[in-house]
């Protein structure tokens, strides 16, 4: 069995124009509309690396970019989500792969974003079944808030899927929906046509199964809607991974849990691999989950007529933290945000788009000096500075 702990570093390399890493010992990203997600090398390619930038713009609206590079020229890879393959893809020349889903494409490029991808574990598996990358997908919508249901609101464009509290629901005049999630639109009567069934991938202990539902029974079972016509061929089986599960420890307000995961999949949760077993209640008693490698990962870009920033904090304890963010005179303080396989990301600007998207509004003019710099913390649920560091922003 591999040691996926071999390889968590691969994107704190380097510092760039525009961009500061900085770890704890130098004493120091989710945000609502999405989070982009550094996907971690098992070590099976030496040189693989990779990013999953996520954008929801609204309820059913998602976008879920994918790159990675440092694999085989002309190979074929999974992008696999709970057993089921949600994409297929050919490495260019360079070793490198970029697709886009969308949950309403709008080109023959874009693929079908057939499920909300909040809080899940995406994997990179190759042809021979071996994990090559893996990252954790920040919990998001009704994952995280057991408040909201999914509401079908009624709309001049057609039925709008909506997250909101029932009580809101109905007080919008709204029907409250089965399904889970709003990605596929359960609500949208038109596509597919009333009367037609989508291809359902549901989850299972002895592999994805593939069966015909309507959007919102295939999302009230947790399924995956997949851009296929039958299942004939099964389109919802992924190469088998050559790894067993293992034992995880991952971190948990309490401390650590232990859970069944393939290796990848305890890696990118930032858990601790304690070999194969069974989880019994105390199966972590003892096991310590990694900290005081706490990590500050800054960006930031000045234009004319815009600022942005992000920052991510990494190697986190399992927990709530805040951002505060400092440019000359100017200051912005988050909201708190959960940490996810601890890490936590929290992204800045002035665009109105990316702030509908989710993004922390801030001026125009926010970063200021010459050149235009940042300083940022990143502060525990007490207020405590957990990690710091300051960068020079990029200008265009």
């Amino acid at each position: 069995m591999k040691n996926p702990a071999a390889t968590l570093s691969f994107a704190l390399l380097a510092t760039l124009a525009g961009t500061a890493i900085v770890p704890a010992d130098a004493v120091a990203h989710q945000h609502g509309g999405g989070a982009d997600v550094t996907l971690v090398s098992t070590g099976v390619a030496a040189d693989a690396a990779g990013r999953v930038k996520l954008r929801i713009r609204s309820a059913d609206d998602g976008r879920f970019d994918l790159r990675a590079s440092g694999l085989d020229a002309g190979a074929t890879y999974q992008a696999v989500v709970s057993d089921v393959l949600i994409a297929e893809l050919v490495a260019d020349d360079n070793g490198r792969i970029r697709t886009r889903l969308r949950s309403q494409p709008r080109s023959s490029s874009d693929l079908l974003l057939g499920f909300d991808p909040r809080g899940s574990i995406l994997i990179i598996r190759n042809a021979a079944g071996e994990d090559v990358l893996a990252g954790d997908i920040p919990a998001g919508g009704n994952a995280s808030d057991d408040s909201k249901i999914v509401c079908c609101v009624a709309d001049d464009d057609g039925p709008e899927c909506e997250d909101r509290t029932a009580d809101e629901c109905l007080a919008e005049g709204g029907t409250v929906s089965t399904a889970e999630t709003c990605m596929p639109n359960p609500c949208d009567t038109t596509t597919p046509a009333p009367d037609d069934d989508v291809i359902c991938c549901v989850p299972d202990d002895s592999g994805p199964e593939c069966e015909d539902r309507s959007v919102e029974e295939c999302s009230a079972q947790g399924g995956i809607v997949v851009a296929a016509t039958s299942c004939t061929d099964n389109p919802c089986a992924a190469i088998p991974p050559v790894d067993d599960d293992t034992r995880c420890c991952e971190p948990d307000d309490s401390g650590s849990e232990c859970e069944d995961r393939l290796p990848s999949e305890c890696a990118a949760r930032g858990g601790v691999d304690i070999g194969a077993g069974i989880c019994s209640i105390d199966a972590c008693t003892g096991v310590v989950i990694p900290t005081g490698s706490e990590e500050l990962r800054l960006e930031c870009e000045k234009r004319s007529d815009r600022s942005r920033a992000s920052v991510d904090g990494r190697g986190l304890r399992t927990g709530s933290y805040t951002a505060r963010v400092v440019s000359g005179a100017n200051e912005v303080v988050t909201a708190a945000a959960a940490t996810s396989g601890g890490e936590v990301e929290f992204d800045f600007d002035s665009d109105a788009g990316d702030i509908a998207a989710g993004d922390v509004a801030i001026a125009d003019d926010f970063l200021t000096g010459a050149p235009p710099s940042i300083s940022a913390q990143i502060l525990d649920a007490d207020g405590n500075v957990i990690i710091e560091g300051s960068v020079a922003c990029a200008v265009r």
